[in-house]
């Protein structure tokens, strides 16, 4: 009870005494508390009576006595002053419990114990924990989120330091009577939610310094669907036709409330279940899938998941070995999912590297493998065996050795084979007969052609000179006469009644070959001449059958000379 209260009970039941009369008396708190080793400060006020005022100056002196002690104790600081009638002082150092009374002694045997009105201190072993205060409505992602936290303050002079774990934010520190107050504030996000948020309040004190923690408080921070993840589980192994198990998984506050599945089929997105946990059939092709997840606060689509259908091995048909020399060279192509493995056996063992040996693999498109074998041939070598394997199985095949330098030139040909080597053949008879005719050709074309309207005639080997006829506007007549046969009879006989024709075939039957009457020309051939001329018509004539090698005996056709003039009509 307070100093004041006292006044006015005495007041009361002294009823008619003069109440507004000054009297002397301490005003001062009943109790204070603070930690041991701590200070505390103790407010404090007084009054004179009336016509002492005058003794009170700043010779005054303050002293504070415990329990009853007359003794005063040292270790206390006015912090107030006399004159003012300000008694307020700080107590350093306090041990223990107590009860202490305010005395003043001023000059002149002035002497004031204010006995009536004790205060007294109490001690605590550790400081009361800080209390918390936090938001009254749900804070969503992005909006200021603001935390207090309140402590007691035991000594004004060393107040406590209130700091906050985790430190998310900004924090300021206001002090106001016995309380220190921290304030922290920040933007709340999805990283911040379910965070166990506390504040420490740090105590002075010289002996040793005293902490405490307030409780934790764990933030609720509403926020949209985040790392939204598709994954799958395939039934193994993961074949067409086989199962795979989905499942859809989110981080939002509140938690999802619909999940949505899609299916990517080429251009197309499809709709397949609306479960977190979905189980469905493996197709050859197109296995993409994603999911969408939606709560309160918004929506969020997944990744896509892709998952690849494993497929056996298969060894491929280009796959072959072969013998070149003493060496054996082989190559083995296989195409599978995962991407296969492929080894080499011979004799039902496997095939290792050496020195007269040499492996080489290579990756194709296609999830395809090549490898390659090179090794010296042993001694009645007649197949190897490629064996291939992957994750969804296993496959081998024998691959035969052709013996590619020991073949008789048949074997081997296959009916796919015969037709080109029969198309060769006859391309060459068709270059070998394309030959022949142009020589024969070239050797007609040296026959002389003189001006436009003659031909140089050379004359049999016994008929003497060359002769050369033109064109005459005389009566004309044809003579056909066979100069020479050496060969044989001809095989048909040639008439006056080709004249008319003009030799119209350009050739005369020569035994073994026939030269056509015209401009080198090689075959049957027609010769036209105009009613106003006439045309010398000359046959092939050798030089060397006029003058024929004595060994040898000159084999010519029938040779017919002709001259044909014509009259005019």
């Amino acid at each position: 009870m307070t100093g004041s209260w006292r006044i006015y009970l005495l007041c009361g039941l002294l009823q008619g005494a003069d109440c507004n009369a000054a009297v002397y008396e301490a005003l001062m708190p009943d109790r204070v508390t603070t930690l041991t080793g701590s200070c505390v400060t103790v407010p404090c006020s007084f009054t004179l009576e009336d016509g002492n005022e005058e003794k009170l100056n700043a010779g005054c002196k303050p002293f504070w006595l415990k329990d009853e002690i007359n003794s005063p104790i040292s270790s206390t600081i006015l912090r107030g002053s006399l004159t003012e009638y300000n008694c307020t002082t700080t107590f350093n150092n306090v041990q223990d419990n107590g009860s202490y009374k305010f005395r003043m002694e001023c000059p002149a045997e002035y002497q004031l114990t204010f006995s009536n009105y004790p205060v007294t201190i109490q001690i605590k072993g550790d400081p009361e924990a800080p209390r918390l205060t936090t938001p009254k409505e749900q804070v969503v992602e992005g909006t200021l989120v603001e935390l207090g936290c309140s402590a007691p303050s035991y000594c004004d002079t060393h107040p406590p330091t209130v700091t906050w774990t985790p430190a998310l934010g900004l924090s300021t520190q206001l002090q106001q009577n016995d309380t220190m107050t921290s304030t922290l504030t920040f933007n709340g996000s999805h990283l911040h939610h379910g965070n166990n948020v506390s504040c420490t309040a740090a105590y002075f004190i010289p002996s040793g310094n005293k902490t405490v923690t307030s409780t934790r408080y764990q933030l609720s921070i509403s926020y949209a669907p985040r790392n939204t993840s598709a994954f799958g589980s395939p039934c193994l192994p993961a074949s067409e036709g086989g199962c795979l198990n989905l499942t859809c998984t989110s981080h939002a506050n509140p938690a999802v409330s619909e999940v949505t599945w899609y299916r990517i089929h080429r251009e197309h997105i499809l709709k397949i279940g609306t479960e977190s946990s979905l189980s469905i059939q493996l197709l050859n092709t197109n296995n993409l899938f994603f999911c969408v997840v939606r709560n309160d606060i918004g929506i969020e689509t997944s990744n896509i998941y892709k998952i690849d259908i494993q497929t056996p091995p298969r060894i491929l048909p280009a796959s072959n070995c072969s013998i070149i020399a003493a060496w054996v060279q082989c190559s083995c192509d296989s195409v599978g999912r995962p991407s296969p493995s492929l080894e080499w056996w011979l004799d039902g063992k496997l095939v290792l590297g050496s020195e007269d040996m040499s492996f080489s693999q290579v990756n194709l498109e296609n999830a395809t493998l090549r490898s390659s074998l090179t090794m010296r041939a042993p001694a009645g070598l007649t197949a190897l065996t490629c064996h291939s394997s992957n994750a969804a199985g296993n496959t081998s095949q024998t691959l035969p050795v052709l013996h590619l330098d020991t073949q008789p030139n048949l074997t081997g040909l296959t009916s796919e084979k015969l037709p080109w080597i029969a198309a060769i053949a006859v391309l060459a008879a068709g270059l070998l007969f394309a030959a022949v005719c142009a020589v024969r050709a070239w050797k007609m074309a040296n026959q002389t052609r003189l001006g436009k309207d003659a031909l140089l005639n050379k004359s049999p080997p016994n008929q003497g000179n060359t002769q050369v006829f033109f064109k005459s506007e005389e009566d004309v007549y044809a003579n056909i006469d066979k100069r020479m046969n050496t060969v044989g009879p001809r095989e048909k006989p040639v008439g006056a009644r080709e004249k008319d024709a003009g030799l119209e075939e350009g050739a005369v039957g020569l035994g073994e070959g026939a030269v056509g009457l015209g401009e080198g020309a090689f075959g049957p051939r027609e010769e036209t001449v105009t009613a106003t001329g006439s045309l010398a018509l000359t046959q092939r004539d050798s030089e060397e059958a006029a003058a024929p090698a004595p060994d040898r005996q000159v084999a010519d056709c029938d040779v017919v000379y002709t001259t044909v003039n014509w009259k005019k009509s």
